[in-house]
């Protein structure tokens, strides 16, 4: 889990990947007045200790388009936790808190020119549905009336890229979608799509992007089959050697999957064989048989118990 944490970080510490995060999958309006020719990482010369320590977390920034608005803020969380956090919106509120804070204590932001907007945005790729809460208010008890304007507000964007429909990831020239496409995939699909994301990333060009895909992507497939070696790869151009690794090792696989398989159905087909002669022979030696008495035999699946 640290290796792909800190493979989804390497990624996402590109521009040009958060750029097609916020394009493809932030779906509003005013992503089209963001001025992308500005996007850059934020340092942490204006953050606290607390954010520093944060090494999954990335905060970058643009400009809004005409400048008057000055800067637009993301604050990109990367969650890779088996189980959702229910109160991720609280952590985020003192996130966004110590961020403001920073830009305050630092003279970026004014009482003239006021607060920038923050954007808190979870990238999250667990197996489990998320399914909490993204929006603050809705975590407090019952207050009084006329106390809701009192309570703290804040809404994050949540991508759950497992749970994207295949329209939504369907987005051509997109490598953040190809890697979600990835994430999601069936081994038989894994080298069609590992093929689309080199001609993504031809030689030549964002030479330290295409080195953390090959990183991550080797990652990817000895997680996804632990155990089988997989040649070291150092530049996509290999693919075509890799796509030729992964098919062996999925037509091996499927076809050790149809061995077992007609060994497994064996074994079924003798068994049940077995189950029935069991009943037969009680119903010759005591007639009908109670239903429950039927379903306890069907229940046995050793062959060895049945004899």
């Amino acid at each position: 889990m640290a290796e792909h944490d800190s493979g989804y970080k390497l990624l996402f510490s590109h521009p040009r990947m958060v750029e097609e995060l916020l394009r493809g999958f932030v779906r509003e309006d005013w992503v089209a007045d963001l001025d992308f020719t500005t996007l850059e990482r934020e340092g942490a010369s204006f953050t606290s200790d607390d954010l520093r320590e944060r090494h999954s977390d990335m905060i970058w920034r643009l400009r809004w388009r005409g400048g008057e608005r000055g800067w637009f803020y993301v604050y990109l969380l990367l969650e890779f936790q088996s189980t959702p956090d229910p109160f991720m919106a609280v952590r985020l509120l003192g996130y966004v808190a110590l961020l403001l804070a920073g830009l305050v204590r630092t003279g970026v932001a004014t009482p003239a020119q006021g607060l920038p907007a923050v954007l808190p945005l979870v990238l999250y790729n667990g197996k489990r549905p998320w399914g909490v809460p993204a929006d603050l208010g809705s975590l407090f008890r019952a207050v009084p009336s006329g106390f809701g304007p009192y309570l703290p507000q804040l809404t994050y964007l949540l991508v759950d890229e497992n749970r994207l429909r295949p329209e939504e990831v369907a987005l051509p020239g997109n490598r953040v979608a190809t890697l979600f496409r990835l994430e999601a995939c069936a081994p038989e699909d894994l080298p069609a799509l590992a093929a689309e994301l080199a001609g993504l990333l031809p030689r030549g060009k964002e030479p330290e992007l295409r080195h953390a895909f090959t990183t991550w992507l080797l990652r990817l497939l000895r997680r996804m089959r632990p155990g089988v070696t997989i040649p070291e790869v150092g530049e996509l151009e290999e693919i075509a050697m890799l796509e030729e690794t992964l098919s062996e090792w999925w037509n091996g696989a499927l076809e050790r999957g149809r061995r077992e398989g007609r060994t497994e159905g064996r074994q079924e087909g003798q068994v049940e064989g077995m189950r029935q002669l069991v009943l037969r022979l009680l119903e010759q030696r005591f007639g009908a048989l109670p239903r429950g008495a039927r379903r306890r035999v069907k229940t046995i699946s050793s062959a060895k118990e049945l004899q």
